[in-house]
């Protein structure tokens, strides 16, 4: 619902405000996003995980965060670099694990911190039209000067990396384990902190479309250990970031 208020728009869904003090886009948004949110906890044709998503060489690549983690940033350079847009918001699973398109406009921060819209042009980008079987999860979070250094993981922790940011995951476990289980069952995983946007997505390129992705690899690649995180929950705090 919205209603206005002397400091602006005020966004609230089943008694609790989403945002206060809102520009009308804002507002917008903020209400939008809300609806995502909901389709995606209640959707039956597809599991929802938190990632950006792009395809490379026929396969998806998916990047597991929620807003804030810098998925966004990753995504617009690796579209720049030459891959295929197919979401910055969501990962839509099938039952066969395979990902569909949700090519949404991006959703960038400004320097104010402030979220807006930015339209991805088809004449500019290739944006996916099919499902992809997941052929890599990389869970990249940026650090100012980081290093690239992966860690591989093993299909326990892909599962668990995106179960951690996989909406319906309290109110469907079964079917979103196995839907999990299926999407990784030929994918490979990494983990490691960034730097430049840039120069990580000319890596990740490189690693998801290389014929051998072992031999795109430095010697220091290990397995990585995940510690469980708790699914996103429908509804958040003002001012909180999605």
């Amino acid at each position: 619902m919205l209603a206005h208020a002397t400091d602006g728009v005020v966004v609230t869904a089943d008694g609790l405000a989403l945002g206060r003090g809102l520009a009308h886009l804002g507002a917008l948004d903020v209400l939008e996003s809300d609806l995502q949110l909901f389709v995606a906890q209640h959707s039956r044709a597809f599991v929802f995980v938190h990632a950006g998503v792009v395809g490379v060489s026929g396969k998806a690549l998916v990047l597991p965060g929620t807003s804030g983690a810098g998925k966004t940033t990753l995504v617009r350079a690796l579209l720049d670099a030459g891959a295929t847009y197919y979401s910055d918001e969501y990962a839509l699973l099938d039952t066969e694990g395979r990902v569909h398109p949700y090519p949404r406009a991006l959703s960038v921060r400004t320097k104010g911190g402030q979220k807006v819209r930015v339209a991805v042009h088809q004449s500019v980008v290739r944006t996916g039209n099919r499902p992809l079987p997941l052929g890599l999860v990389v869970l990249a979070e940026y650090f100012k000067g980081g290093r690239w250094r992966p860690k591989r993981l093993g299909r326990g922790e892909l599962v668990l990396a995106l179960l951690s940011n996989t909406v319906p995951a309290r109110e469907r476990p079964a079917e979103v384990l196995a839907t999990l289980a299926k999407a990784v069952s030929k994918a490979e995983g990494f983990r490691s902190v960034r730097g430049s946007a840039e120069e990580a997505a000319k890596t990740l390129l490189r690693l998801a479309a290389g014929p051998s992705r072992g031999a795109s690899l430095p010697p220091h690649v290990r397995s990585a250990r995940l510690r469980p995180a708790a699914p996103p929950s429908r509804r958040r705090l003002p001012g909180s970031r999605r």
